[in-house]
Formats: structure tokens, sequence, C-alpha cells
């Protein structure tokens, strides 16, 4: 069982039972406005769940979806991913999701920084890449902060909701940031 703590934060497996704490924040329009599904329901979150939970008998592990829990209330506030995309070539891609009342907060950043420490201490990745959807300027700053680069615009590659989107993608190798995480450690 993987369990990542942050400063304000558990990132745990998900469980069965974790369908209200997810349909909570994932039916809110500020979640899915920018994620290329249609608008969550039970249904719909527990066959996600039970997916997620029988991903984590898989050997090797590839897919890591996570609940972001607050360390203080217990409540999920979000979700935290991993993909291995390529464990030949050990590339992955991150991913994270944020309830809407708790945007702002820098809690994205956290679950973003536990997943690169996964992806890269634990997993040993090379490089970690993300997307985006264009207009969404919020998760472009994240990545920013994470220390992920940007490679390019994908031109609507992304169909959803009736409309073509277009993404950017970001990437961070290990050795940048074994390099920032080194800088961060001799600045305390």
């Amino acid at each position: 069982m993987t369990e990542l703590k942050t400063d304000r934060l558990l990132i745990r497996e998900v469980l069965a039972s974790d369908v209200d704490g997810f349909l909570r924040y994932m039916r809110e329009g500020h979640y899915w406005r920018n994620v290329p599904i249609e608008p969550p329901t039970a249904a719909s979150i527990a066959a996600l769940l039970k997916g997620c939970i029988d991903s984590t008998a898989k050997n090797p592990r590839t897919d890591y979806f996570m609940a972001a829990v607050d360390k203080v209330s217990g409540e999920i506030i979000g979700e935290a991913i991993l993909h291995v995309r390529s464990v030949r070539w050990r590339q992955g891609e991150i991913g994270w999701g944020v309830s809407a009342s708790r945007t702002g907060q820098g809690l994205a950043t956290e679950i973003g920084e536990a997943m690169l420490s996964l992806g890269f201490a634990e997993i040993s990745l090379h490089r970690i890449f993300a997307q985006c959807r264009a207009e969404n300027l919020a998760s472009r700053r994240i990545m920013t902060k994470l220390g992920m680069l940007e490679e390019g615009v994908l031109r609507e590659n992304v169909f959803a909701r009736g409309e073509w989107w277009s993404s950017v993608q970001t990437s961070i190798l290990a050795s940048e940031w074994a390099n920032a995480t080194k800088a961060q450690v001799s600045q305390c």
C-alpha cells in the first residue's frame, strides 16, 4: 500500500467507500470543466475507484490514482495521479485535482511534488510529463512551480463534450528534479 505525506495532506490508496468523498468535489463544474470527462456520477466514480483498486495488484504497477486527504479534517480534498506510461523508457505522467473550496492554497502543488517524488525517488522514472487543457492557466502555473518545462501545445488532441481541445505538455527529468531538490535542501 502506497502512502505519501506532505505538510498538509495524506495521499493514500483509494477505498471503495470513498465514492461520496470524491463525488463531493468531482461533480463541481470547477473540477470537470477542464477534464475531458462527462460530469461525474456516483456510478462513474464507483467504477473509477474499482478500477484503481484493481490496478494496485498489477506487477509492475503502472497506475496510481490516490486520494488526497486533509490531515486535520480527514476530508478527501482531491486526487493524486501517476501513470507509468513506459516501463522500458522509465516515463510517467502526473496529474491532480483539488476541490473548488480548496483551490489557491498550494495543495495541488503539494500533490504534484509528492507524485514527482513517488515517480523519481521510489519508481526510478527518468522523465515525468503533465498535460492540461491549454486554457487551464492554474494547472500551467502549478507545472511551472514544480519545475516542469513547457514542451509545446498539442493542437486539438482531445475531443470532449462536442468540441476539440488543445493541450499544453510540460516535463521534468530526474536529474532536473534531483538538482532542484538539492537546492531546496541547501536553502533550509
